[in-house]
């Protein structure tokens, strides 16, 4: 992100907060990161009395015109030398379709061989306490194909290319709260980065066996029509090895 300032309002209503970001892939994942948490902070010389309505302009190079989400301080408190305000957002997709579909261009336009299909940017919180106590997770980006996934905690699993996690998916909409279960090969596995007492690794993978019905639920994550998915880690999986009368045929 560049700045974030506010842009003088030429009509009575919301303050208008300009986001610009360098690329549209950040102004995605940003809007995912936003969206999925319901809220975000944002720190600024001077702050804003709760309930102060609110609308974000974000705006990139890629895109003709910004995208605009509703918001609403919730909390300002001041933080060293500065303000922080706790905002929470709505958001509505159908405006925005034309922008949207710009943003996907571009990161379709940046997509090189042998991946045949963009990654779109997210931070979806992924609930992973099932697996390890005091392990997070969150998924970075996605496609119809597979996902990336980081995995944060003092502990983290041991996972192997090759080893399958498993998850489950419910939607935010209704119809979809159903969890469904999911399952990520993983393809490559990141090394293990360390500060503190925290542990970081990225997970790269595919989807194996989706159903109708997970394929929609991807789809509409992907489109941002649904940008509050319940996502559980519950285990890893690793395949076993092939028995020796298989090897000998």
């Amino acid at each position: 992100m560049l700045d974030r300032v506010p842009a003088a309002p030429t009509v009575p209503g919301p303050l208008r907060l300009l986001a610009a970001y360098r690329s549209a892939e950040s102004l995605l994942r940003e809007l995912s990161r936003a969206l999925n948490q319901g809220q975000t902070l944002l720190k600024a010389d001077s702050g804003l009395p709760a309930g102060t309505h609110i609308v974000l302009v974000m705006t990139t190079p890629a895109l003709t015109a910004p995208i605009e989400v509703q918001g609403v301080v919730t909390s300002c408190r001041p933080l060293r030398r500065r303000m922080a305000m706790t905002l929470r957002y709505d958001f509505d997709p159908e405006p925005h379709r034309s922008r949207l579909r710009e943003a996907m261009a571009e990161l379709a336009r940046e997509t090189r061989r042998p991946r045949r299909e963009p990654r779109v940017p997210l931070a979806l919180r992924t609930d992973a306490t099932a697996l390890l106590r005091g392990l997070s997770a969150t998924v970075s980006n996605a496609s119809r194909a597979g996902a990336r996934l980081e995995l944060v905690g003092p502990r983290l699993p041991l996972v192997a290319a090759g080893d399958r996690l498993l998850m489950t998916l419910a939607g935010s909409r209704t119809g979809s709260r159903r969890p469904a279960r999911l399952v990520l090969e993983a393809m490559w596995v990141g090394t293990q980065r360390r500060s503190g007492r925290t542990r970081r690794q990225e997970v790269g993978g595919r989807f194996l066996g989706l159903s109708p019905t997970l394929r929609q639920r991807i789809l509409a994550i992907l489109r941002f029509d649904d940008t509050r998915p319940a996502l559980h880690l519950t285990s890893v999986e690793r395949p076993k090895p092939p028995s020796s009368a298989s090897r000998r045929r």
